[in-house]
């Protein structure tokens, strides 16, 4: 991701696109030492704290809505909160409203008012924004959005700041046997690769699982990833842990492809498939 050019994360509803895009917020400032910026249009930032925290010291997401936690989960909270230094780097914005590029503006100017730069910019997610278009009804709401993103692309030239946007994809990988999700899918298709540099696909395949679809599980559906106890009482109707895939099909200045990783939807994190079985 490069400074000032717009990345594109999308994938069908409840898939994990934003629990990606906040993982790449994540790297950016506890890995990495850098200042980056959530907004995020449909969630609280009670609810990206809790699952920041997840994903950082293993807790379960739901044990910390819940605020059913034991002693051994205090002690993992309290050794984040004292080890990482860089925590202060990560800041939420947008709250579940729905703020213009005006707004989320003056945000990243108090970012970087209190720490000289940003460098990663999330918005989570396109089809919630509005534009100056908002009250003009002859208008189309295409034009409106195409509007939106020459706007945070303008920000992020301004500011010298990566920009990741997030959006959702349409029913269609659903019609197809591999569920494959295509840049064709996109919801904002020609206003996004108007002004972005690489699109990432996410795709897991268990999302597509009769039993998921169904929305209900006897019993739980690998018991060594998600242990019996757990199941149902927490309502994670999924196993914890499952392999997913990052396309890249659209990337001006590098390759395209894929890549597979893993993903623990209990703690809200991705994580690298190579390092992980070494």
């Amino acid at each position: 991701m490069r400074p000032g050019r717009i990345t594109v994360v999308a994938a069908r509803t409840a898939m994990g696109k934003s629990m990606l895009a906040l993982a790449m917020a994540r790297n950016c400032a506890f890995r990495q030492g850098r200042p980056a910026q959530v907004v995020s249009l449909e969630m609280s930032n009670q609810g990206l704290l809790k699952r920041t925290l997840a994903a950082e010291t293993g807790v379960f997401t739901e044990k910390l809505r819940r605020r059913t936690l034991d002693p051994s989960d205090f002690a993992l909270l309290h050794a984040f909160d004292a080890d990482n230094d860089n925590k202060a780097l990560l800041s939420f914005g947008g709250d579940g409203t729905s703020p213009s590029v005006a707004q989320i503006e003056r945000q990243c100017d108090t970012v970087t008012g209190r720490r000289g730069h940003l460098c990663l910019l999330v918005v989570d997610y396109l089809g919630l924004m509005h534009g100056a278009l908002q009250q003009r009804a002859a208008r189309d709401r295409q034009d409106e959005v195409a509007s939106v993103v020459a706007d945070l692309q303008r920000l992020g030239t301004r500011l010298n700041t990566a920009v990741v946007i997030v959006d959702q994809l349409t029913r269609a990988p659903a019609l197809r046997d591999d569920h494959r999700p295509r840049l064709s899918d996109l919801c904002h298709e020609d206003a996004l690769l108007r002004h972005a540099e690489a699109v990432v696909l996410l795709h897991r395949p268990a999302y597509y699982d009769p039993q998921h679809t169904a929305g209900r599980y006897n019993r739980s559906p690998n018991p060594e990833l998600y242990p019996a106890h757990l199941f149902p009482r927490y309502g994670l109707p999924e196993p914890a842990v499952q392999r997913a895939e990052l396309l890249v099909p659209h990337n001006r200045h590098g390759r395209t492809g894929t890549v597979e990783v893993g993903v623990e939807l209990a703690r809200a994190r991705f994580f690298d498939l190579f390092l992980s079985l070494r």
